[in-house]
């Protein structure tokens, strides 16, 4: 039976995410120095933690998911004089002052995070209806704007936009999915790399209608840039904040010019810094974007481009190898891009990074494709409305998680005994839908896809020739195969599908974290008993993802809390939790 209810409020949300992540994550002691106390008939217990002069007090519920806990009501923190109910900045803060080694930046970067989050809540609750609406009414990039509503799920601080104003954020995010226009730049070609696949003449062919090109073309000629420079994409935000003082010298020589062209109309996708045009709902533009969303400054390094191109071959590689995946999944173009280049050729300086542009075409399947994210975001509660855009107001859900179970582990697992990983997170991927079913996995964005090239060569795939900065941390070419199916089993498993599943248990009383997770097994053992490897692969990686008590998962408040300044890749880190799938748990 669909459940129907009051819609969730965005606060009681991130404080359970909030919660749940310093349990996992044993932030403080908050899972190794806790009291429980004994289950009660609905198998609720009493949380306790001595922190400073106080406990902070909860009710918490089986997790359902792995062993443990999560919130199941209210949080409290007692002293001998007071009991004051907490938020999740309380929370947030009470956690944060108990840590003595924090630095006192990273702490209150922290804080800022949570606070402009909660600072904004209106913007999720006040467009959470018209957003739903507009998914029903099947509008275009709707279901993009859905799965950045939700953000990365599980994360307590995936909504924070630093850097932009609210209302930079109201104009330029997703959530509101407002239309605003491109601004341009004309940059010597002296000062311009470009990938092979790129068109010499720079991406306004590609962006630009007749009339708009004509009216840039007549700019370009008129300043008398035609021959000498190349017309670049910019994001408004970028224009307005980082080009003028980045570029001083470049402007002021001539080099670099801001043209008054400006267009056409884009929107953002579920991916901040990607844009959609709506004339042409198959083309994408990535463009670098220096505001902080998960800590991560959202700029696109000629690294990334370049190893994106290496991933994309690997990939195409990997489906020829293999008939399911070819049949199954597709990929998007992403190898025409240009950036800023130095004069010294040093790739791995900033400003190459901060301007530039990729165009991504995605595969025409026929059918309705959404995000894969976008299934697990129901803004007003009850039964996601991607999910009654697809498959109508009464679903089979057990069906229907299994067949896009069948997809997403059939394209991770297949993979990973292959030798590679793509970064199968639910706003990397979408899902093409015919009739209700998924037919296709489509995957985008190719620069992390990651690989052990001791299975790689043993099968006959390329090794990529990716450029790595940082030998020790590097983890894209991983040494052991086990190190690369750590990575399929915490995004494709543990992240994406695991975010579907609670949606569906949240909206269906007749489906629950138990149903999904016997569900997951069977796909396991389908993909692993069809794929043509040597049993000795099969053998291991059916041992890692069922047999084993724990399994990897991907902390999130653990190493934002230890980076000290921000990066061009999310905070991240592999620690180990209990097993969702092992066989010892009853399924």
């Amino acid at each position: 039976m669909i459940r129907g209810g009051a819609a969730p409020d965005i606060t009681s949300a991130i404080l359970a995410d909030l919660f749940d992540a310093l349990w996992l994550e044993d932030v403080a002691g908050f899972q190794s120095r806790a009291i429980l106390g004994p289950a009660a008939v609905d198998q609720t217990r009493d949380y306790a933690l001595a922190l400073g002069p106080g406990h902070l007090r909860a009710r918490v519920a089986p997790d359902g998911w792995r062993e443990g806990v999560r919130l199941a009501g209210s949080v409290h923190y007692e002293t001998a004089s007071a009991r004051n109910e907490l938020g999740a900045a309380g929370l947030l803060d009470l956690v944060l002052s108990g840590l003595p080694d924090l630095a006192p930046p990273v702490a209150e970067r922290t804080r800022l995070q949570l606070g402009g989050i909660l600072a904004q809540r209106d913007l999720w609750e006040i467009s959470a209806q018209a957003l739903e609406a507009d998914v029903l009414a099947g509008r275009p990039l709707a279901c993009e704007r859905l799965a950045a509503w939700q953000d990365r799920p599980f994360h307590p601080l995936a909504r924070a936009r630093q850097g932009m104003s609210p209302t930079e954020v109201l104009a330029y995010g997703a959530e509101a999915g407002r239309l605003f226009a491109l601004s341009w730049c004309a940059v010597a070609r002296t000062l311009l790399s470009a990938s092979p696949k790129a068109e010499r003449s720079g991406p306004a062919v590609s962006l630009l209608d007749g009339p708009q090109k004509a009216m840039l073309d007549a700019e370009m000629a008129e300043r008398g840039l035609a021959v000498s420079h190349i017309a670049l994409p910019v994001h408004p935000w970028q224009a307005t904040h980082v080009l003028p003082e980045r570029f001083e010298q470049e402007i002021l020589a001539g080099h670099l010019v801001i043209l008054d062209f400006q267009g056409p109309l884009v929107a953002a996708t579920a991916s901040l810094r990607t844009l959609v045009l709506p004339g042409q709902p198959g083309l994408h533009l990535k463009l670098p974007l220096d505001v902080q969303t998960l800590s991560v400054r959202r700029l696109l390094t000629p690294q990334s481009l370049h190893n994106g191109l290496h991933g994309a071959d690997l990939l195409a590689a990997g489906l020829r190898r293999d008939a399911w995946l070819s049949r199954h999944v597709a990929l998007a173009d992403e190898a025409a891009f240009w950036h800023f280049a130095e004069r010294d050729g040093d790739v791995y300086a900033e400003r190459p990074a901060l301007l530039g542009c990729t165009i991504r075409r995605l595969p025409a399947e026929g059918g309705l494709t959404v995000p894969l994210a976008s299934l697990a975001v129901a803004p007003r509660g009850g039964l996601p409305p991607a999910i009654r855009l697809i498959a109508g107001d009464r679903p089979d859900l057990q069906a229907l998680f299994a067949s896009v179970a069948e997809l997403v582990l059939g394209t991770a697992l297949r993979g990973a005994c292959y030798g590679f990983a793509p970064e199968l997170h639910g706003q990397n991927a979408l899902i093409t839908f015919v009739e209700g079913r998924p037919r296709c996995l489509v995957l985008r964005d190719h620069d992390t896809v990651r690989c052990a090239p001791v299975w790689l060569e043993e099968v006959g795939l390329p090794v990529p020739a990716y450029l790595i900065t940082d030998p020790q941390r590097n983890t894209l070419l991983l040494r052991r195969p086990e190190d690369l199916l750590a990575y399929a089993q915490t995004l494709a498993i543990d992240v994406a599908l695991r975010a579907v599943a609670e949606a569906f248990a949240a909206a269906e009383s007749n489906f629950d974290l138990r149903d999904a997770r016997r569900i997951l097994v069977a796909q396991v053992r389908r993909v692993l008993r069809d794929v043509d490897v040597p049993s000795s692969r099969k053998a291991l990686i059916s041992g890692l993802l069922l047999n084993e008590r724990s399994a990897p998962f991907k902390q999130v408040l653990t190493p934002l809390l230890a980076s000290s300044m921000p990066s061009t890749s999310m905070p991240s880190r592999l620690a180990r939790a209990p097993n969702p799938l092992f066989l010892g748990v009853p399924q």
